[in-house]
C-alpha cells in the first residue's frame, strides 16, 4: 500500500470511529427556538450595580429564590455550586466561560448583607441579586417565574414563606433563553450538560 493510500485509509477509520461516538443526551430542556431573556438589572451581594448584559460570552446560571427558603433553594444551590466544581476541575478552561446567579425573589427581606453570606456559603463565584421590586415583576415575567407569598398555611421560623418557580434557567453568550433544568438535578448530571454546550 502507497503511503497515499494508508493516510485516506487512516482518515476514512478516523472519520467512522468519530462518527460512532454516542450522541449526548441532554437532561435539561434544551431549546432550540432562542429567545432574549430581556433586562435583569439590580444590585449585587457585594452592593455593586448588576446588569446581565455584562456577563455576555458567557452561559449564565440564573435560580430565582430567597434566603429564608428552607428546602428547595439550598438543596438546589448546592447541585449548582457542585455542578461549577466539577467543571472547574475536570475543564478549568470551560470553566471561565461559566457564570451563575441567584436572583431573590424576597428584595423585602433579603438585603445585601444577608444575601452575601447565604451565597458565599456554597460558591465563591456564585452572584446573589437583587432587582428593585419596582422591575421585579417584569424580570419574572421575562423568565416565566412565579413567585408570591405563601398563602399563610405554611409558616416557619423566620416568618412566611414564599410558593415560587424552581427550574434552573441557562442563558447564552447571547443573553437567551437557552435551557431549563429541573432543580433536582443532580450535580454530576448538570455538570455533564454544561460541559457539552459550553462546547457549542
Amino acid at each position: 500500500m502507497n503511503p497515499l493510500s494508508r493516510w485516506l485509509l487512516w482518515l476514512l477509520l478516523l472519520i467512522f470511529v468519530g462518527g460512532c461516538a454516542p450522541k449526548h443526551t441532554f437532561t435539561g430542556l434544551v431549546f432550540d427556538d432562542l429567545q432574549p431573556v430581556g433586562d435583569l438589572r439590580g444590585t449585587n451581594h457585594t452592593g455593586a450595580s448588576f446588569d446581565l448584559v455584562d456577563l455576555r460570552g458567557k452561559l449564565v446560571l440564573v435560580f430565582f429564590g430567597y434566603t429564608f427558603c428552607p428546602d428547595i433553594c439550598p438543596t438546589t444551590l448546592l447541585e449548582v455550586s457542585s455542578a461549577m466544581r466539577i467543571i472547574a476541575e475536570e475543564e478549568p478552561r470551560a470553566a471561565e466561560s461559566l457564570a451563575a446567579l441567584f436572583v431573590t425573589i424576597d428584595p423585602e427581606r433579603d438585603t445585601v448583607e444577608r444575601l452575601a453570606q447565604y451565597v458565599s456559603a456554597f460558591h465563591p463565584d456564585l452572584l446573589g441579586v437583587i432587582v428593585e421590586p419596582s422591575q421585579l415583576d417584569e424580570v419574572k415575567s421575562n423568565f416565566g417565574v412565579y413567585a408570591k407569598k405563601s398563602d399563610g398555611s405554611h409558616s416557619s421560623a423566620a416568618g412566611y414563606l414564599m410558593d415560587h418557580t424552581a427550574g434552573v434557567y441557562l442563558i447564552d453568550r447571547d443573553g437567551n433563553l437557552a435551557a431549563l433544568f429541573p432543580n433536582d438535578t443532580p450535580a454530576a448530571v448538570l455538570a455533564a450538560d454544561l460541559k457539552v454546550l459550553l462546547k457549542r
